[in-house]
């Protein structure tokens, strides 16, 4: 770009170990600690006392304390609250979650789960304030460092309880901040694991692959000492690597573990997937129908970095997951609910580092940007706003953001509130001992499968359990004027099932 200059040998080299010297001081650094403790206090709280509240977004966190419960155990991923005799790797390919059974197996426990995507999410915050720190200075740094740490993104993750693609996020960000510090061969090696997370992750791999053969090949794309030189094989290796393990994935492993040996997620894919004959046209209007919910999800992820992550290529790694989201056919995908934007925040808060570090750099406006109305005065007067303004911006945003996502509901006091009925439920759910077979409703899933063999009502095909346990006040059945016991006997008419509790509307019944 017009005005950088790029650094000799001898400065570049100094300047290499001042960024390390940086980088090795946000880990010691008080205030980013407490801002990383802050972060997973607050989400940990908040997911525990959903859990203790028997408040589940889905039936997720059930099904990933069972699987991860199997693999605690050495036996084979069959999770029965997805369906009965259901091997979850039929469903996705997230094999790295089995980091997790050790300590599941000590703490055998959803909120084990939970714990750790706090944690990791927490983790995360030392990458992107060292990347921030490194380029635009400490105060800068951990402005930067909150600003991601409570991005909406995050929030919506710990919000829907607990979901694998938690183990990408700080793989992700300690690839990119690494990355964009010119440590090409660090950022392989992070971004490695994130294709046995899920099936999806290798196609941002290969994106990063990509990047890297681009920065050798235009060593001007990603701004820093030195340059990339002799690396194109990493960004070969990882291009290949990212998207062989996904096509793998989606067309032979997950197919092999499932029932009907296909990949249940292409019915959501239209032209893409087996439905509809495929056509440029229709591939066109399926991605952009809903155009206004597409737009307002882009808007928002670029909102918490105050849009300076567009002056990055490394935002480009964003496209792989929004493009998967936004050709498919599900509306649930395209919108800010769920974990679905968690892995782009740390994309976009580096790729802003990156973008204010190069706007910095540039001392002299080019051409007609000196001239403040035309539309490159107006361009260069944005930058040099975002240059000297961007990270106090971003914290500002956080803070403002924070009234309307999640975090929010820290100060409520309806938060930390355990009533009668929880207490209830908590007795029902003791009164079944441990390795039963069980059937409940989708409140008690995943306490109770953290212990049992744990089935799901709403599944078809479930075997008769040995009990049921039925909250009937958050059921998802509408009994009307039936009394649950009369509707567990409409269900299941020759299974002679006995009541053996009933408190406050919550039910256990066992078989003779």
């Amino acid at each position: 770009m017009l005005g950088e200059r790029q650094p000799t040998t001898a400065v570049a080299a100094t300047r290499g170990e001042a960024l390390a010297g940086l980088t090795a001081g946000v880990w010691r650094d008080p205030v980013a600690q407490a801002i990383a403790a802050l972060v997973f206090t607050a989400y940990f709280t908040l997911s525990l006392f959903r859990l203790l509240q028997l408040t589940p977004s889905s039936w997720d966190l059930g099904i990933y304390t069972e699987y991860v419960k199997q693999l605690s155990l050495l036996h084979a991923p069959i999770v029965d609250v997805r369906g009965p005799g259901f091997n979850l790797l039929g469903d996705h390919f997230q094999i790295a979650l089995a980091v997790l059974a050790p300590f599941f197996r000590i703490v055998p426990s959803p909120a084990t789960l939970l714990f750790f995507q706090a944690l990791l999410v927490a983790l995360s915050v030392f990458p992107v304030m060292a990347a921030g720190s490194a380029f635009l200075g400490k105060s800068s740094g951990r402005l930067i460092g909150f600003a991601y740490g409570f991005s909406w993104g995050l929030q919506q993750m710990i919000e829907f309880d607990f979901h694998e693609i938690a183990l990408s996020v700080p793989l992700l960000a300690f690839s990119l901040s690494a990355l964009v510090r010119r440590r090409p061969r660090a950022a392989a090696l992070w971004a490695l694991p994130m294709v046995f997370i899920k099936e999806d992750q290798g196609f941002t791999v290969a994106g990063l692959g990509l990047l890297l053969i681009c920065a050798e090949v235009f060593p001007r794309l990603i701004p820093g000492p030195g340059r990339l030189r002799g690396h194109v094989g990493w960004g070969m290796f990882l291009l290949a690597w990212g998207l062989a393990w996904s096509v793998l994935a989606i067309t032979v492993i997950i197919p092999h573990f499932n029932a009907a040996h296909d990949y249940y997620y292409f019915k959501d894919g239209g032209v893409v997937g087996g439905g509809p004959a495929f056509s440029v046209g229709g591939l066109t209007r399926q991605a952009f129908s809903g155009t206004s919910v597409k737009l307002l999800t882009v808007v928002l992820l670029l909102l918490p970095t105050a849009f300076a992550a567009l002056g990055s290529p490394v935002a480009l790694l964003a496209l792989p997951s929004l493009l998967l989201r936004f050709v498919s056919t599900n509306t649930a995908y395209w919108g800010t609910d769920w974990h679905y934007n968690a892995t782009i925040m740390p994309i976009l808060f580096i790729a802003a580092v990156e973008a204010i570090a190069r706007w910095r750099s540039v001392t002299d406006p080019p051409g007609d940007a000196s001239r403040g109305a035309s539309p490159a005065g107006l361009a260069w007067s944005v930058r040099g706003g975002l240059a000297r303004h961007g990270p106090p911006m971003m914290a500002a945003l956080a803070v403002a953001l924070a009234f309307q996502f999640p975090v929010s509901d820290l100060w409520h006091a309806s938060t930390y509130r355990l009533g009668p009925h929880i207490a209830a439920a908590d007795a029902a759910m003791a009164a079944v001992p441990d390795g039963a077979t069980v059937q409940t409703t989708l409140d008690l899933l995943a306490p109770l499968a953290a212990r049992t063999d744990t089935f799901w009502m709403g599944n078809a095909g479930n075997p008769l359990t040995t009990y049921v346990v039925f909250d009937g006040q958050d059921s998802g059945y509408s009994l009307g004027k039936t009394s649950v016991p009369a509707f567990i006997k409409q269900l299941y008419p020759t299974a002679g099932y006995v009541q053996v509790f009933s408190s406050d509307d919550v039910y256990v019944f066992q078989r003779p």
